[in-house]
């Protein structure tokens, strides 16, 4: 892939480094090397909606379900000290290494936690920001959202976000071979994978809720959307959304979010997906989009939701 999306394997990283067996998790050398990168525009939003609030502090950011941490390394140019926390065996570990590698920022900057969304070592309103990038629908959102309040200081700010598997645009027939291609994988992985995870997925988060007593200012920013879910639905499971009137909704389309890439890369990317697909498993639709893109590279633009809140005071 080029240009905004451009993967982190162009990095000094060693991918196999970071790599994880089946037993422990996400394979995090396919992850980098496949997955778009957070583009700058992503941390402007973000950063710039946090600036807005009265008594903004840079002080504290805690990225949760932070994986080997992506997005906290890159907070970590703006905030004192961030503090990366993920559930699962390994990851804060692999954090640790990818961070101090990957940037120039001292070990003290960072705290490190093995803890749950729903359930924080984090002491009570230290906080200014927190992200939950990736990782909502792996929670129990009202637990979640409930704990991030407490974390945060009165006026901090919450940012939740998720982006979906790339579309494929201006190539009708390559166009249905990749919506069948995930097809299959639903299909195949639909008793497997947990229901309710697919339900807030497919609703882009809106099926999250944020009592208007604990929160204000409340944004929905859908990237590449063009005004509608249809881009974030893998199948049929959508959670009922619990979206407010009071909430501000804002449709763009952000180029930074889109690329041009071939047959390899959307091969590569789908191996990120868990639980893991065979390749074998549908070569008969690998062929039909190998021939659809003829061996040229097809233009693809990511859908993300994005949600920023304010904790009231």
């Amino acid at each position: 892939m080029t240009s905004a999306l451009v993967s982190m394997s162009s990095t000094n990283l060693t991918g196999k480094k970071f790599a994880f067996s089946a037993r422990r998790g996400v394979d995090w050398s396919n992850y980098l090397a496949y997955r778009p990168v957070y583009p700058q525009s992503f941390f402007e939003r973000i950063y710039n909606y946090h600036t807005q609030k009265a008594g903004v502090a840079w002080s504290v950011a805690h990225d949760t379900g932070a994986g080997c941490g992506i997005v906290s390394s890159v907070l970590a140019s703006r905030f004192d000290s961030v503090t990366i926390s993920d559930p699962n065996d390994g990851y804060t570990k692999l954090a640790r290494e990818f961070i101090l590698e990957k940037t120039l920022f001292p070990e003290s900057k960072f705290r490190f936690l093995q803890e749950t969304a729903e359930k924080s070592s984090v002491e009570s309103d230290t906080v200014d920001l927190i992200t939950a990038c990736e990782c909502i629908h792996w929670t129990t959102p009202d637990i979640a959202i409930k704990e991030f309040r407490r974390q945060l200081k009165a006026g901090g700010t919450l940012a939740i976000t998720y982006y979906t598997r790339p579309l494929i645009g201006a190539n009708e027939r390559a166009v249905r071979a990749w919506k069948a291609v995930w097809d299959a994988f639903s299909k195949k992985h639909r008793a497997r994978m947990s229901s309710t995870a697919y339900e807030i997925a497919n609703a882009a988060l809106e099926s999250l809720e944020f009592p208007e007593d604990d929160w204000e200012a409340l944004k929905r920013i859908y990237i590449n959307a063009q005004g509608t879910l249809d881009g974030f639905m893998l199948d049929d499971r959508v959670a009922e959304s619990r979206v407010k009137e009071s909430e501000e909704k804002v449709w763009v389309e952000d180029e930074d979010w889109c690329d041009t890439c071939g047959i390899e890369w959307l091969k590569g990317y789908v191996a990120t997906w868990e639980p893991h697909f065979q390749e074998s498993e549908i070569q008969y639709i690998w062929d039909e989009l190998e021939r659809a893109l003829e061996g040229k590279q097809v233009k693809i633009k990511t859908p993300v939701v994005m949600i920023l809140a304010t904790k009231r005071a």
